[in-house]
């Protein structure tokens, strides 16, 4: 599957759609951790929301630079 940034949904998921593992997802959120100067608190946000685009996208953005 071939997507242009536009055109990526909000619901995406990166694991469904195999554009990352399990091991990846580990990857990605030590790295928004370090990017964004953010923890993610997994309490506040859905197993199911941590790997689709718009939920994690609003939640960075929500509490970054936050401790």
């Amino acid at each position: 599957m071939q997507l242009s940034l536009t055109e990526i949904p909000d619901d995406f998921d990166l694991l469904l759609s195999g554009v990352i593992d399990s091991f990846g997802i580990l990857e990605m959120m030590n790295a928004i951790e370090d990017e964004f100067q953010v923890k993610l608190d997994l309490a506040l946000l859905d197993a199911e929301d941590i790997t689709r685009i718009g939920p994690l996208a609003r939640y960075i953005a929500k509490n970054a630079n936050r401790h």
